[in-house]
């Protein structure tokens, strides 16, 4: 009996037509192992903290490679949206653009670079959005002081020199063995905390307190923010020196902040 072709005809036809198959299954076999698949994107350097001040831009161009040489898609956007209002983003080709609007320290915000089969690689990078107001010591007296009668006074005029409100303002006494007073010298109880300084107010502020000599002799205001400002080289008063007597070293009134 004749097995029938493709056509419904017998005859010799069916043993070609079963070997062309075969070369065509081959073939596509054959393909199919030189065929490499999609590699994602990756990070080739990590971006640096950002910062940028209300009402400004700043632009950077994250670090991407793809292993295939595909061109990249990258995109921005802030990792907790309740965050979303404090900066606005721009991407051209791989330049991101950073605009702020409102003042935010430590905003965590994610640049992502896709590639056309839909791969992609995340980093993140910290955006604090700086305010325009501006924390500082306009005036420091008196400069050297010998404590009698068991006391001593400081006074400072303090001020907001910039240009937008100051949201929180923390001033609190330091004191130091050198002439250079920062925030981070150990400070005196007393802290004061002040809301929405205006632009360009001043205040007129005196100390009181009760202390024991504390073994170094200079003391220093300063006002820390609870949002970054445009100037900290100014947030300091100098130093202003105060002698203890040895007689009077346990028992000594210090001004207090009014």
């Amino acid at each position: 009996m004749t097995r029938p072709s493709l056509h419904g005809q017998s005859g010799e036809a069916w043993p070609a037509v079963r070997s062309a198959w075969f070369v065509v299954v081959a073939a596509s076999v054959a393909m199919g192992a030189c065929t490499e698949s999609n590699q994602a994107p990756f990070i080739c350097d990590q971006i640096p903290p950002q910062t940028v001040d209300v009402g400004h831009s700043i632009s950077f161009v994250p670090c991407f490679a793809d292993p295939d040489g595909d061109a990249l898609e990258v995109g921005v956007e802030v990792v907790a949206h309740l965050h979303t209002p404090h900066v606005a983003f721009a991407v051209s080709g791989e330049t991101v653009t950073i605009h702020g609007r409102l003042e935010y320290h430590g905003l965590l915000v994610a640049v992502t670079a896709t590639d056309p089969g839909g791969l992609s690689a995340v980093q993140e990078v910290e955006v604090s959005v700086r305010g325009l107001h501006d924390l500082a010591v306009l005036r420091a007296w008196p400069d050297t002081q010998t404590v009698r009668n068991g006391g001593f006074q400081l006074e400072f005029i303090t001020a907001n020199v910039g240009s937008t409100y100051a949201k929180v303002a923390t001033w609190s006494l330091h004191v130091s063995s050198d002439t250079i007073i920062t925030p981070e010298d150990p400070d005196l109880p007393g802290k004061v905390i002040i809301e929405n300084t205006p632009p360009y107010d001043t205040a007129y502020q005196r100390r009181y307190r009760r202390i024991s000599d504390p073994g170094m002799p200079y003391f220093g205001l300063c006002g820390v923010s609870s949002t970054p400002e445009y100037n900290l080289a100014n947030n300091c008063s100098r130093a202003l020196r105060v002698i203890f007597p040895d007689s009077m070293a346990s028992q000594v009134s210090l001004p207090r902040l009014r």
